[in-house]
């Protein structure tokens, strides 16, 4: 199907690389809004259901944990392929659900980890977040290579990490992994925001972009704040 469309080179190039330059910043913004809603709803599901022990204790002490772990890790490899031929409700809808199930499997953490620590480990998170997606936003090093390694060592990482919790029960190995992790996601983070705002240079902001997007970089976030937490956070006596 054909249709007309006003010959670009009518417009000075001066001008066209400007709305470009700000077609780009409205489109990370809306990303960052959509992943920010995200975050939101993990910690509000995470908050609202550590105020009831009993409710946390039935979660953890029965395979309704085990099922929200596989539920998400399923999720965080099904959405991506798929978000971009969803209709873009489903896609957001699909979206909060991911958050609210990880908000649910991390509901203990307002348990073990005292608020200050986690305010704490919070602000340091946000602030390597901001510095890695600043700098994959920014840079001309093409980060793909850099990106498809991390994520083999991220599954790597998982892997390892299920191993630990179900057979070796190892602290030392616990910390060593989240550190693995901590560096791998402060890198996916540059790579992501790198890739996503390529793929709107080279596509626009169609096929649910902003939701793909909020979702990697939403992944790349909790995935560095669990981490640093269990590096550096203070738990309770």
């Amino acid at each position: 199907m054909q249709y007309h469309q006003e010959p670009q080179f009518a417009q000075p190039r001066g001008q066209m690389g400007a709305d470009l330059h700000a077609g780009v910043h409205k489109f990370m913004n809306g990303v960052y809004a959509w992943m920010s809603a995200g975050i939101g709803v993990t910690a509000a599901v995470a908050w609202g259901i550590s105020r009831d022990i009993n409710t946390v204790m039935m979660i953890y002490n029965s395979p309704i944990y085990w099922v929200l772990i596989i539920a998400t890790l399923g999720m965080s490899w099904f959405l991506p392929s798929r978000i971009p031929r969803m209709d873009k409700g489903v896609a957001i809808g699909l979206f909060m659900v991911f958050a609210a199930l990880l908000g649910a499997s991390l509901s203990a953490i307002p348990l073990i980890y005292t608020a200050a620590s986690i305010g704490t480990i919070l602000l340091a998170t946000i602030g390597m977040f901001a510095g890695m997606a600043f700098i994959g936003f920014v840079t001309k090093k093409d980060l793909t290579g850099m990106g498809q390694f991390l994520v083999m060592v991220l599954i790597g990482a998982v892997i390892a990490s299920l191993v630990n919790v179900v057979f070796l029960h190892s602290g030392g190995m616990s910390l060593l992994l989240s550190g693995v992790v901590a560096v791998v996601a402060a890198g996916l983070t540059a790579y992501h925001t790198q890739a996503v705002k390529q793929l709107y240079m080279m596509h626009g902001g169609g096929s649910n972009l902003a939701i793909l997007g909020a979702l990697l970089l939403y992944v790349d976030f909790i995935n560095l704040f669990l981490s640093l937490l269990r590096l550096f956070g203070s738990t309770r006596d």
